[in-house]
């Protein structure tokens, strides 16, 4: 997840979150909440993969980037707030006061039957993540100043719906994201669904609420094909602990090849 208004990103979001599995969150996402660090395994095990990735939107996590470590030369993480950004910084330079993601790494380990032990994997993800950079969704450039070349895969997990304050906004940010990744690219995306707050460390971040549908179209006319989703809705509750949200909507997708146009000679009729 990404910023939004004053809701601290940075170390209390991992603490109060990814400390100790939160009780609250679990709750009220449901099934998908485990299932979306499942599902990025999935999508990196089960396919070809390799060359270039960013992270849109990593907030000051990185579960969403270890099982890449796998298959990636080069993973930029981004995000819009400087004390995420500076939370992956200490995890990356073995900072004392860094995060401790050890447990994150045992669990894709276990998940891939791995005996590769745990700082192995964690030196190869140092090895892989070669920038952490600002990142603006509803820029244009959304990593501006910095500019790069296209990437072959961009992973991108509860951002959209966080970033953007309405729905012209959320098209928006699809198509500018999209400039990222190069044609023929995949996208592997996760959202809230539903969603109109989450409260994190006593302040409440406002998300706008999106439909599958939505989303989906969203991507479909932003240039994207092949669409491969997976739904998780939330439990019914009389009351909500840290977010309304409704479900959970996980995805790949590729970026269209532009067919190419042969330039043609208008010739003047005699």
């Amino acid at each position: 997840m990404t910023t939004g208004g004053t809701v601290p990103w940075g170390r209390e979001y991992l603490n109060e979150v990814f400390g100790t599995f939160e009780e609250g969150i679990v709750d009220d996402e449901g099934e998908g909440s485990m299932k979306s660090m499942e599902f990025f395994h999935d999508v990196f095990s089960g396919g070809s993969y390799g060359g270039r990735l960013i992270d849109v939107g990593s907030g000051s996590t990185l579960y969403q980037v270890i099982s890449a470590s796998m298959f990636f030369s080069e993973i930029v993480c981004s995000d819009y707030s400087q004390a995420a950004r500076a939370e992956i910084e200490k995890w990356l330079k073995k900072d004392k006061g860094a995060f401790d993601w050890t447990s994150y790494f045992q669990y894709f380990i276990e998940l891939e039957g791995s005996s590769e032990k745990i700082e192995d994997r964690e030196q190869k993800l140092r090895q892989a993540i070669n920038a952490v950079v600002h990142c603006d969704v509803l820029q244009p450039n959304p990593t501006h100043p910095l500019t790069f070349d296209p990437f072959d895969v961009m992973v991108s997990a509860y951002c959209l719906e966080v970033a953007s304050p309405d729905r012209e906004a959320y098209v928006k940010a699809v198509a500018n994201i999209s400039t990222l990744l190069k044609p023929g690219g995949t996208i592997v995306f996760e959202s809230y669904i539903g969603a109109t707050f989450a409260v994190i460390g006593g302040a409440k971040a406002k998300i706008l609420p999106v439909e599958v549908d939505f989303v989906v179209q969203t991507f479909k006319d932003a240039g994207f094909s092949d669409i491969k989703t997976v739904y998780y809705p939330s439990p019914d509750r009389d009351e909500y602990k840290v977010t309304d949200v409704k479900g959970m909507l996980f995805f790949t997708a590729k970026k269209d090849v532009a067919e190419k146009c042969e330039a043609s000679v208008m010739k003047a009729e005699n």
